[in-house]
């Protein structure tokens, strides 16, 4: 009997703690359940292609071979000119890579994700976002650049006697990169402003492929073509390459009336370019004052304080000598003023 009694009691003692805990076990296994499915990752889209994924950033010959196959029928000289081959994709993705008759992986690079049919975008895709910036240190280069000219122009020097057919060559060496444009500039996505569309000699070409970089840095000088990431810079987040804002889409680099006056050194406008260590938020650094040595100066040209005054009578005029209405509406910088050597105005404070 004594056994028995002290069973009942045990059992009695056991019975009662489920009662209590398995409610409590049973509640925080439903939390578990209702809140799993907000906890679990979204599915990834295979049909994009992000160097920011921490698998993707090894060493890039890893996947870009240099030179591409196809280099011959697209460049003059050994360049990246195509997207990797199916094997730097393959080796990690074959799943997939045979997902269906129609893989979205495929559309990364192709574009129509079909066996019979092999076309690819170009490369780089113009329709894709950019995930680099460039670092391109001017100060550097401009050092270099400029002590191989004045090598080079000792040696023309000393020769100039013998070749009297010698045309001298540009003492700017911007122009080794920013020559005169062959083709017309990509108007924004709202169209050229007041129907101004450029002329080629408004404005200079800028470097959009690796032909001026690889003439120093494809073997001899680092970085090499084989080490992107000297130049280029992973971007987060990615960004679409966007018309650059024309503030003064008058202005006319190769003119600039009959005497040509804009034909200068491109640092004598441009005064901090030799400072820049990268292109990263780059601006154009064209202080007023080198418009108005020749544009507001006694005895030249007054047209800043021509048009300062002009909105003095009607605050609703816009300045058209420089710039077209989207920025010639606006209020004048107070640096134009200060040339004018007048205290600033806004337009609505103007009667």
């Amino acid at each position: 009997m004594r056994y028995n009694t002290r069973f009942w009691f045990l059992f009695a003692t056991v019975l009662a703690l489920a009662v209590v805990i398995l409610p409590i076990v049973g509640l925080g296994q439903r939390s578990q359940r209702s809140t799993g499915p907000s906890q679990r990752r979204p599915p990834i889209d295979y049909s994009k292609f992000s160097h920011s994924t921490a698998k993707h950033q090894g060493a890039c010959n890893t996947c870009h071979k240099i030179p591409t196959k196809n280099w011959q029928k697209v460049a003059t000289f050994p360049d990246v000119a195509d997207f990797p081959d199916h094997d730097a994709c393959v080796s990690c993705h074959r799943s997939q890579f045979f997902k269906g008759p129609k893989p979205p992986i495929c559309s990364v690079c192709h574009s129509r994700t079909s066996p019979k049919d092999d076309a690819r975008f170009s490369f780089g895709n113009p329709a894709a976002q950019l995930q680099f910036t460039i670092e391109f240190p001017h100060d550097k280069h401009q050092g270099v650049i400029a002590t191989l000219m004045r090598i080079d122009n000792v040696a023309r020097a000393f020769s100039h006697a013998q070749r009297a057919d010698d045309k001298t060559d540009p003492y700017n060496n911007c122009t080794i990169c920013h020559a005169p444009r062959t083709s017309p500039l990509k108007p924004p996505g709202s169209g050229w402003p007041d129907g101004v569309v450029p002329s080629l000699a408004t404005f200079k070409s800028s470097p959009s492929n690796h032909a001026s970089c690889f003439n120093c840095h494809f073997k001899a000088q680092k970085p090499t073509a084989i080490e992107c990431n000297g130049c280029h810079k992973l971007a987060t987040p990615y960004f679409r390459v966007e018309a650059p804002n024309r503030i003064s889409l008058k202005f006319i680099h190769d003119g600039g009336g009959e005497k040509k006056n804009h034909v200068l050194e491109c640092t004598s406008c441009h005064i901090n370019i030799t400072k820049a260590a990268s292109l990263r938020g780059l601006q154009p650094d064209v202080p007023i004052t080198s418009c108005t040595e020749c544009h507001n100066k006694d005895g030249l040209r007054l047209d800043v304080s021509k048009e300062l005054a002009a909105i003095d009578k009607n605050r609703s005029f816009v300045c058209s000598y420089c710039h077209t209405s989207n920025v010639g509406s606006l209020d004048p910088p107070s640096s134009h003023y200060l040339i004018a050597e007048r205290p600033p105005l806004k337009r609505k404070d103007i009667k």
